[in-house]
């Protein structure tokens, strides 16, 4: 248990402190309390919206790329859902897909922006594809960030053996039930959900270093090469959901990626923002 608490306490790093520097502005969405941050708001501009992965605060997921960031037509800004960051739950519990995906259009509506470029990160990119799908007329662009696909649930599962199958059990049960209160499984378990209006820009990201931390657990050598390759395989499936999708590979950065190269990200969302009107 000690293991796995401290490999999760390590892929969940850098959060609350680094917030502090910045005056936050909060929302009631649905009883909860949604923490939100916009760089340079201004009149007539566009709008990006960054959205961070499972149990991850969106400063420590972007903190290099927020800050980097810059543009003459375009805002930026971050939101954490309820749970990460200085958001938080009125009463904890587990929140389905449609539930982020209610949110995050509540938010939106309450911001009045009529359309916005998502930015999505890890399990981030399951929300960005649930809102998307659902409000096709709010969403100019997509750019996922090493984001994750649906048909790795089940490819992971087959793949690893059975001990490495119970390590990923207790880390999304973990996740479910005492952290974010979001579930991998559930929303991997519907990708009609997920489609898209063919027109929108769409660039996938994927990392070009493996993900070790994981084997902080002990898991297997074997396992964490099926964690990997499984994860691989998912990102050529995501970067097939439009023929509108451009596939890039991060050749130096792992999963969480903004510590190593936030650049590449900038130079991609540099060339996917000028395909919006």
């Amino acid at each position: 248990m000690k293991i796995y608490t401290a490999f999760l306490l390590g892929i969940l790093c850098c959060s609350v402190w680094a917030q502090d520097e910045h005056k936050y502005k909060l929302v009631n969405i649905g009883g909860n309390t949604i923490s939100y941050l916009c760089k340079e708001e201004g009149e007539g501009k566009k709008v990006i919206l960054m959205v961070s992965g499972m149990g991850l605060d969106a400063h420590s997921t972007y903190k290099n790329t927020f800050h980097k960031f810059s543009s003459d037509d375009f805002i930026l800004c971050i939101y954490d859902r309820p749970g990460a960051g200085k958001s938080e739950h009125a009463v904890p519990g587990v929140r389905s897909m449609d539930d982020l995906s209610a949110e995050l259009k509540a938010f939106v509506e309450f911001k009045e922006w009529d359309s916005v470029v998502l930015v999505a990160h890890s399990f981030g990119g399951l929300v960005a594809r649930a809102f998307a799908s659902e409000n096709p007329n709010s969403v100019s662009a997509l750019l996922f960030v090493d984001a994750a696909h649906e048909s790795w649930y089940g490819n992971l599962r087959s793949s690893l053996s059975k001990e490495g199958w119970a390590t990923m059990q207790w880390i999304m049960a973990w996740e479910k039930e005492k952290h974010s209160f979001e579930d991998f499984k559930e929303s991997a378990s519907k990708p009609e959900r997920y489609e898209l209006k063919k027109e929108i820009p769409i660039t996938v990201m994927s990392r070009g270093l493996p993900h070790t931390a994981i084997r902080q657990t002990k898991m297997s050598y074997a396992d964490v090469d099926a964690y990997n390759r499984t994860w691989d395989q998912s990102q050529i499936e995501l970067s097939k959901i439009s023929e509108n999708a451009k596939h890039v590979i991060m050749k130096y950065s792992s999963h969480l990626y903004d510590g190593t190269d936030p650049w590449i990200v900038l130079e991609e969302l540099d060339q996917l923002l000028s395909k919006v009107e």
